[in-house]
């Protein structure tokens, strides 16, 4: 539009050049130009505001066990599925070599599934098992990483790439000598990795822990890794699970201002030292009691003590909703699988 129109006044404008009215006609071009702009910048956001219909949550869950077979999620309310998890060690020789677990190896052919189904499916880069040692051996090396991990995301056709960094001693303030820069690398990391899978093909994704959004802890050292790199993150799955100081009482640690400064409402907050977009912020629980130490509650008690708060302050514009982990096997899992779903506003494809 801007142009169709800017062209017009343009060729109108060349016509009073013709007749020896230069500097006039110069004066009229600029003037027109940013008219134009102005114009189609106000058509712009009368056209496409940040409505409740813009958006659904996401219900994402991570796939990290042969348990049930993955292509058993086809008929489930997930919106995306999380493979996990990728890592990435330096060999004897110094070259990097990528490790998949063998339950993702064996069950590849189900992607194509899922994704005619209408689910993305990411990759999950990291995991609890990954070693302080092991990243501090990529530092320097994130964009030779950045394309190995892109490979495997393109080689497989998948929708995109999730971090689960877990070092917590490489976001520390004081680091020993042998301890990479965990702040730094996660930055560098997501630059890389948005540089080889670009937007909006492809989705790009970070599950911290809670402590590590608290600016008490070691000054919050994700609130710097989104301040410098959030741009290429499509949203962050916050972990309430596995760190009892910061997930319990549980659900309060999620859905109300607490001291922590970490729970929805702090994250989201115009006020808060973050001030992430809501639908940037997906929960992360735990799907039945023995997935984690910590954080657990029933299905029922999501439904109403997370999804239904969170949906009626923020509407669509909550960011989702992410269980740890996928299964077909407990009443718990099952209720995940459809009930929840349902309850966030997701269905089936």
């Amino acid at each position: 539009m801007i142009f169709q129109l800017a062209a017009i006044i343009t060729g109108s404008l060349n016509k009073l050049q013709s007749f020896g009215n230069e500097d006039c006609s110069l004066r009229f071009k600029g003037f027109f130009w940013s008219m134009a702009t102005a114009l189609w910048l106000l058509m712009g956001c009368q056209a496409k505001p940040v409505t409740e219909t813009t958006f659904t949550p996401r219900y994402i869950v991570y796939y990290n066990s042969d348990a049930a077979p993955l292509k058993a999620a086809v008929q489930t309310t997930y919106s995306h599925i999380i493979l996990s998890f990728l890592r990435v060690v330096v060999d004897a020789h110094g070259n990097l070599q990528l490790l998949v677990p063998e339950a993702i190896v064996k069950q590849s052919s189900a992607i194509p599934e899922l994704q005619a189904a209408g689910k993305k499916v990411l990759i999950s880069f990291g995991g609890g098992e990954a070693q302080t040692a092991e990243y501090t051996a990529l530092i320097g090396r994130e964009k030779e990483l950045a394309g190995m991990l892109a490979a495997y995301v393109k080689q497989y056709q998948l929708d995109g790439i999730d971090i689960d960094f877990e070092a917590s001693a490489m976001l520390h303030q004081q680091r020993p000598a042998d301890t990479g820069d965990g702040r730094a690398f996660l930055i560098a990391l997501t630059r890389a990795l948005r540089a080889e899978l670009p937007s909006p093909r492809y989705l790009l994704s970070h599950a911290p822990q809670p402590p590590y959004l608290d600016p008490d802890w070691h000054a919050g050292p994700y609130l710097q890794v989104l301040a410098a790199a959030g741009e290429a993150i499509d949203w962050i799955m916050v972990q309430y699970y596995d760190n009892p100081g910061f997930n319990n009482p549980v659900p309060d640690s999620v859905n109300k201002n607490n001291s922590t400064l970490t729970s929805y409402p702090d994250l989201v907050s115009t006020t808060g030292r973050l001030h992430w977009p809501s639908r940037k912020v997906v929960v992360g629980k735990p799907i039945y009691k023995d997935d984690a130490g910590s954080g657990y509650i029933s299905p029922d008690q999501i439904i109403t003590t997370i999804i239904q708060p969170l949906l009626q302050d923020y509407g669509k514009l909550f960011g989702g909703l992410a269980g740890w982990q996928f299964s077909t096997l407990t009443a718990d899992h099952q209720a995940w699988n459809h009930q929840v779903g349902n309850a966030l506003g997701v269905a089936a494809q």
